[in-house]
């Protein structure tokens, strides 16, 4: 089967414009060559603009709110896009971000594609609103399934980004919720719309670095409509890249230095 478009999915923590880093990045996202992305936490209008320079195969969309980190999206020109910023994924909380909504016109129909950054920490509150965000886009996708016209499979879609699966901390509590309960829940309700998990060719896609303290984390995280075909890297249909694929802690360290504490998702959609 040939490969339909490519996507990919990637949180470049705290994206400024520091030439030199906003340089090498765009190469690694070129590397791959994605034809539909988002980064996320892009702060400034020169990002954008270096994106629209050094990448100019492809067209570009930034989200807008109080938010100083936004989500950059790029569709590659041989594709009809529509990008819409979905206000309901904030939870009335006005200083999140919204969700970028992309719908792709491809020669098998239209695919949509849902880019997310959740809330980070484990505290109740963002636990809360992560598992807000998943129940709307539970509703979301049945909305989509209604106006597909498809009785049988229903839309074609596709929600990924970070997910901040942290789990949740409860003081003075034995109930607590580590990140891998917290994302078999989101599991077991998208699973209820015919949206199944995306497995990945390495455990974990957020690491702070060997100074940083901290264990290596899976917090970024792929969902999709459970009749799409998908590309496989092994045996996983989403392939992370950035630090994982680096030999040793040092080599993975410097890569985090340079570009950025989040591995990239990327993945392939199959004719």
């Amino acid at each position: 089967m040939a490969t339909l478009f490519s996507f990919a999915s990637w949180n470049v923590e705290h994206f400024t414009n520091a030439p030199d880093r906003v340089r090498e990045n765009i190469e690694f996202i070129q590397e791959s060559n994605p034809d539909v992305f988002a980064i996320f936490e892009v702060q400034g209008k020169q990002v954008f603009s270096s994106f629209v320079d050094l990448m100019p195969t492809h067209n570009f969309f930034i989200t807008e709110g109080l938010s100083v980190m936004e989500i950059l999206v790029g569709v590659n020109r041989k594709f009809t896009a529509f990008v819409t910023q979905r206000q309901q994924f904030k939870s009335q909380v006005p200083t999140l971000r919204p969700g970028a909504l992309v719908t792709l016109t491809t020669d098998l129909g239209y695919y949509s594609l849902l880019f997310l950054h959740m809330k980070s920490m484990d505290d109740p509150r963002s636990w809360g609103l992560r598992d807000d965000v998943t129940l709307r886009v539970a509703h979301l996708k049945h909305a989509l399934d209604q106006a597909s016209g498809d009785s049988e499979h229903g839309a074609k879609f596709l929600c990924l980004g970070d997910f901040n699966t942290m789990g949740m901390n409860l003081t003075f509590s034995d109930k607590d919720m580590d990140g891998l309960e917290e994302l078999t829940r989101y599991q077991d309700r998208l699973s209820r719309n015919h949206l199944i998990y995306l497995d990945k060719d390495a455990p974990h896609t957020w690491w702070g670095g060997m100074d940083s303290g901290l264990a290596p984390s899976d917090l970024d995280h792929v969902f999709a409509s459970d009749h799409i075909e998908f590309t496989k890297f092994g045996t996983a249909s989403v392939s992370v890249r950035g630090w994982p694929q680096m030999d040793t802690p040092e080599d993975q360290t410097d890569w985090i230095q340079s570009h950025s504490d989040h591995a990239m998702l990327y993945g392939e959609v199959l004719e």
